[in-house]
């Protein structure tokens, strides 16, 4: 009977260090496999910049920045588009046209998001935009003596202060002027100009209840998980900002 106990509690033992392994191997491996990805999510992000700054002689953007897979970036000949520490998650359109001048500064752009400037867009540090937000700097000029074929456009400098917040599907019009660590609410369109640390939402957008800067628990949600980002951008801002470079995403 003794030494039936003692072959139990031996093959126990046996199949729990077997078992400990075998996480502890799938574990690494797991590791090891995220780990690569993540280089090749960078890789990615290289060449595209290579083929960017090669091809688009308007765009001055450096290895600081992320651009993801299917991003369209279209810079007219006469044009300028700055993009320094900025991550393009995914499907991000950016076009300068002609004398436009188009500065993104250390922010990120969620997946088909749309920045396009035809005489001025400055978004300033720390901005993010979620996804299928859109900033132009144009309207279409629509007159009875002007056919809609002929494409003419109007347009006034759009201008984001430091830390703004758009959300999902947010637009942004020609002449707008968003104040630093102002949130702009999910599916809002904004028209006029919103103060610093305002929170404006609707259609067109109109202040809400409080002020970003009054409120205790308006936080961004903090989900995240180490990503590509961590080797891309200063590691002040990878881990407000690694969630959006997930190369499973």
């Amino acid at each position: 009977m003794r030494t039936l106990r003692s072959s139990r509690l031996f093959s126990t033992e046996t199949t729990a260090s077997a078992d400990g392994a075998r996480t502890g191997l799938t574990a690494s491996y797991a590791r090891l496999v995220r780990r690569g990805a993540r280089c090749a999510a960078v890789v990615a992000s290289w060449a595209r910049i290579i083929l960017v700054r090669m091809t688009q002689p308007g765009v001055r953007v450096g290895f600081d920045s992320f651009i993801g897979p299917g991003c369209t970036i279209r810079c007219a000949p006469h044009g300028t588009m700055v993009i320094r520490r900025t991550v393009l998650i995914r499907d991000v359109y950016l076009e300068a046209a002609d004398g436009a001048v188009l500065t993104l500064d250390t922010d990120v752009l969620g997946p088909h998001c749309m920045v396009v400037a035809r005489e001025r867009v400055v978004i300033g540090a720390g901005c993010l935009l979620a996804e299928m937000s859109v900033v132009r700097d144009q309207d279409h000029v629509v007159a009875p003596d002007i056919p809609s074929i002929a494409m003419l456009f109007s347009a006034t400098p759009v201008t984001l202060g430091s830390n703004v917040w758009l959300g999902a599907k947010a637009t942004v019009l020609r002449g707008v002027t968003i104040g630093d660590n102002a949130v702009v609410g999910a599916g809002a369109v904004v028209t006029a100009d919103v103060a610093a640390g305002a929170r404006v939402g609707g259609v067109p957008a109109v202040p809400l209840r409080t002020s970003r800067s009054g409120a205790a628990a308006d936080v961004r949600p903090d989900d995240r998980s180490p990503d590509a980002t961590a080797a891309v951008l200063p590691a002040q801002r990878s881990a407000a900002r690694a969630d959006f470079t997930s190369p499973a995403r």
